[in-house]
């Protein structure tokens, strides 16, 4: 089906309640719902693992707070009986093999580069990072996708349904942006396979309690908050332009990327777990902590003020003893031996 001409102008044809609280969960979730399957983002990341993070410098050696995003929603889908199949994108005939894909499957989910996504501001006027689509439809002529995006964080947060010109679907799924920690663009993932998964009441106190355990365990999710902290501090005392950049960096990783985000699925996990309220308020206390965090990176960028800076550190040492306290509790209240 080709897009009239009001839908070319405007890109978006449905606009929906925000879905996702992150894009590459958000979109397989939709693709389950397809199948007939209802998942939980918050289920993926249990049985993924995906709530032990990890800092590092990323590709411009900016500091960045990051899991592993695709490996843990694989491995969660995998963990409810689906079948994730990943296919390498062919640059000469994407078109050809996208069309073979949805004769097949109901969708797919590719990662892109979001500078070329024309529906919404927040794409097009914010510097580029990945971020996951579904594709649903190809037109005829091949000069139209249609794609779900189950999350764009915009102002006021959405998903939506949108056509997108071929030219523009070629670009953000071929134009890589390149990273050291989270290269996962040049693939299409489709469902091959969904099964009905053994009923287990206890699986997310135990995965939970797993995670605490590694926490406690492995010094690169013990250290994450410090490592990040230092990464941080180091950037802020070095030029002017490294200082701003890894200030904004500071504000886009914590409350729009990685941690806010990841703290809100945590937070639905403790509720499955059966958490009690202690553990629920040690959560939200961190994640409003968090959040604080993220403001005073923003502030730090358009002051550069060394008190402000010393407030960012000694906000970061609080996070790493609150962070600490909550694994340890995680692991006492909800283990079952």
């Amino acid at each position: 089906m080709r897009p009239d001409t009001e839908v070319a102008k405007s890109a978006i044809v449905e606009r929906l309640p925000p879905e996702a609280v992150n894009c590459l969960s958000g979109s397989f979730v939709r693709l389950a719902d397809l199948h007939g399957r209802c998942l939980d983002e918050a289920s993926i990341m249990e049985l993924g693992e995906g709530y032990l993070l990890r800092a590092g410098p990323d590709e411009r050696s900016c500091p960045e707070i990051v899991f592993g995003v695709e490996e843990v929603v694989h491995r969660g889908l995998t963990a409810q009986g689906c079948e994730v199949r990943t296919d390498a994108i062919d640059p000469g005939d994407w078109a050809g093999q996208l069309r073979t894909l949805l004769a097949d499957h109901l969708g797919v989910v590719v990662w892109v580069n979001s500078s070329h996504l024309p529906y919404a501001d927040v794409y097009t006027a914010h510097p580029r990072f990945m971020h996951a689509l579904v594709a649903l439809e190809l037109s005829a002529d091949l000069r139209w996708v249609k794609v779900f995006d189950s999350l764009v964080d915009d102002r006021v947060r959405f998903a939506c349904v949108s056509w997108l010109p071929s030219a523009a679907f070629e670009a953000a799924i071929l134009d890589r942006i390149p990273s050291k920690s989270l290269d996962h663009m040049g693939s299409f993932h489709v469902l091959e396979r969904v099964r009905e998964p053994l009923d287990d009441d206890n699986a997310a106190a135990r995965s939970l309690v797993s995670q605490a355990r590694k926490f406690r365990r492995i010094p690169e999710f013990h250290n994450v908050v410090n490592e990040y902290r230092s990464l941080c501090g180091a950037a802020f005392a070095g030029s002017r332009d490294t200082a701003k950049h890894a200030a904004r960096r500071l504000f886009d990783n914590v409350n729009v990327l990685c941690v806010i985000p990841v703290l809100r699925l945590l937070d639905r996990s403790l509720v499955r777990a059966g958490a009690g309220d202690a553990l629920l308020g040690q959560c939200r206390a961190l994640a409003e902590d968090w959040h604080v965090l993220g403001l005073q990176g923003l502030k730090f960028e358009a002051t550069l003020s060394a008190s402000l800076a010393q407030r960012i550190d000694e906000r970061f040492e609080r996070l790493d003893g609150a962070t600490a306290h909550f694994w340890e509790t995680v692991s006492t209240e909800l283990a079952d031996d």
